[in-house]
């Protein structure tokens, strides 16, 4: 079962502010990261992280006052600073925010999980074809448009985030195969997609701007609200 939370940078802090506001729900470690990026940006840093820490209370059976004392990490797989992935023990952790967007995950441990959240721009960016579609995946006329063609950047940055390497695989080496004969509307890595992505599956969250979910396993999605995480204190 893989737990997830879509809501808004408003949301969250609106919804936190009568319980003592966001930084009373996170780690000191968080507070530092969101005051290190002022306005907007760390609005939504901290968002972002008191939504994880939300949810993985809320799954792990704790009282949302509870989550700033449950152990999240970040370790940087390159340098070991407090800025990678979030890691917490015996379960996997995924996050994203674009804009005033949020997305994050709670799954068991054993599942690779990587969630992406992408606000539609007004454009698509110069090269956005060649940086993020397979050769295969440029001819197909269903992801013509600007959203489907976000939709196809949001599944790419799930899978990479799952697979551990973020940007340092091409997203346009990654092609994906859709598994119509799945219940949901998932997708597949291609079996000539490098090795750290294979095995992985993907698939669109609803909402109004593109989201995805990848994980090592086609398993249930669980939707949770921001009411429920909170409901308890």
């Amino acid at each position: 079962m893989i737990h997830v939370l879509s809501t808004t940078v408003p949301a969250v802090l609106e919804g936190t502010r009568r319980h003592g506001g966001a930084t009373a729900l996170v780690a000191p470690e968080d507070v530092i990261a969101a005051r290190a990026r002022r306005g907007s940006p760390g609005d939504r840093t901290l968002a972002g992280r008191a939504a994880l820490r939300l949810l993985l209370a809320h799954v792990l059976g704790e009282r949302p006052d509870r989550a700033r004392g449950i152990s999240v990490q970040r370790p940087c797989e390159s340098c070991g600073g407090p800025h990678g992935r979030p890691r917490a023990p015996g379960v996997s952790l995924s996050g994203s925010t674009s804009e005033d967007q949020v997305l994050v995950a709670v799954a068991a441990q054993e599942v690779q999980l990587g969630v992406d959240v992408q606000a539609l721009p007004t454009t698509l960016w110069p090269g956005f074809d060649a940086a993020v579609r397979h050769p295969r995946e440029r001819t197909r006329r269903h992801d013509a448009g600007l959203r489907s063609a976000i939709a196809v950047w949001t599944r790419k940055e799930a899978v990479l985030k799952a697979a551990g390497v973020g940007l340092r695989i091409d997203p346009s080496s990654v092609p994906l195969v859709s598994r119509s004969e799945a219940e949901e509307a998932w997708w597949s890595v291609a079996r000539d997609a490098p090795g750290e992505t294979q095995g992985l599956h993907v698939r669109d969250l609803p909402g109004a701007v593109p989201r995805a979910v990848a994980a090592s396993a086609i398993v249930p999605v669980h939707h949770i609200d921001l009411d429920a995480v909170l409901s308890a204190l």
